[in-house]
């Protein structure tokens, strides 16, 4: 799922813990988009998707020793 926002598009999030701030920021869309406000909260969704993703893959990570 996606939606196109003025200045990007907006993917759902890797993480279903992120989803209600997706479903706001979608529903939110048509009033608030193009501000810096959206802008903002869209930046924030993003790196909440990216550390999440990231934390996600390294506990997935064999632990190795040496």
């Amino acid at each position: 799922m996606y939606f196109d926002t003025k200045n990007r598009t907006v993917f759902s999030p890797q993480n279903d813990k992120l989803m209600p701030f997706y479903k706001v920021l979608e529903q939110h869309n048509q009033t608030l988009g193009g501000s810096n406000l959206f802008d903002d909260l869209v930046e924030t969704y993003e790196y909440l998707d990216f550390v999440f993703k990231d934390k996600e893959e390294t506990q997935d990570e064999p632990i190795t020793s040496s």
